[in-house]
């Protein structure tokens, strides 16, 4: 297939382990198999700590770091995989943090919506919290470790936290656009994204991955590939051509957009952002360049 591609964000890892499944062929809606027909692919894996874990969410950690090693040891040429954290529970102090750095992380989400020792998440109902003490010395670790900061899940307090102590580039990894006022291909949920928070990733020399999850593409909760497309517009508006892609969470959602089933139906998307009109070189940007410049700087 033509086109190369980066996706920020899938949960597969958690079906692989939980399901003794093969990350090289399965049912999820991303396996190896499907990567390697496209020119290339990164897929960033998401070691997602699930709330039920928080008791053994150490253990829980690792068993994915585990998993993420010993189903991508031998990978085709044209696939790379990138390892993240979603959920910091398993971060219990700055030794943890770096050991999951000399483990492979190169990504981390500090919470995933609700609130830790870390952050507070998209659903915490006290607005006034945000980054804890201790979650300040973990961003800067993280941007001394050269850690990707991920902001998706977290409630405005702390993304505004840490763009005040972070001095790395901002990522939210699978995020869409909240606003209301700019134009009606959005949809102003928790999890998605202001068009300042837009401003302040693009300032820092981050990236946004647009979500597949059709509650966060619309409101009626129910989406297609032009759904998609539509927030990808947004953001361009906001002059993100140079810090937008995809960051689909595959197998992390119950349901997909029409016309989409798993990663083999991802290019679709690119298609039509040429049939729009995109240039090549813009939608080459938005596929993968502009998340590569990013894995460049950190060696992921």
């Amino acid at each position: 297939m033509k086109y190369s591609i980066v996706d920020t964000h899938c949960d597969t890892l958690c079906r692989v382990l939980d399901d003794s499944c093969s990350l090289n062929e399965n049912d999820c809606h991303v396996d190896i198999d499907r990567l390697s027909v496209y020119k290339n692919y990164t897929q960033v894996f998401a070691c997602f700590i699930d709330p039920a874990y928080k008791s053994c969410a150490v253990q829980r950690t690792l068993d994915l770091i585990d998993a993420f090693h010993r189903n991508t040891s031998e990978l085709p040429e044209n696939v790379k995989a990138v390892l993240s954290i979603e959920g910091g529970e398993g971060i219990y102090s700055l030794s943890a943090l770096r050991n999951y750095y000399q483990l492979g992380v190169r990504m981390a989400a500090l919470t995933w919506n609700y609130s830790n020792h870390i952050a507070s998440g998209a659903l915490e109902m006290d607005e006034t919290r945000g980054l804890t003490d201790f979650g300040v010395k973990v961003v800067r670790e993280m941007n001394r470790l050269g850690m990707l900061v991920d902001v998706s899940h977290l409630n405005d307090k702390s993304f505004y936290d840490i763009v005040a102590c972070s001095n790395e580039p901002i990522i939210a990894s699978h995020s869409n656009s909240r606003s209301v006022c700019r134009t009606k291909a959005v949809c102003p949920v928790e999890r998605n994204i202001t068009d300042d928070q837009f401003e302040c990733i693009k300032k820092s020399g981050g990236y946004v991955g647009i979500n597949f999850c059709p509650d966060f593409l619309n409101e009626g909760g129910r989406a297609n590939i032009d759904d998609i497309v539509k927030h990808i517009d947004h953001f361009m508006t906001l002059g993100g051509e140079n810090c937008i892609g995809i960051g689909a969470d595959f197998d992390g959602i119950e349901r997909l957009p029409d016309g989409i089933n798993g990663v083999q139906d991802v290019y679709k998307v690119f298609d039509r952002l040429l049939q729009l009109g995109y240039t090549d070189e813009q939608a080459e940007k938005i596929s993968h360049k502009n998340f590569e410049k990013i894995l460049e700087k950190y060696n992921a």
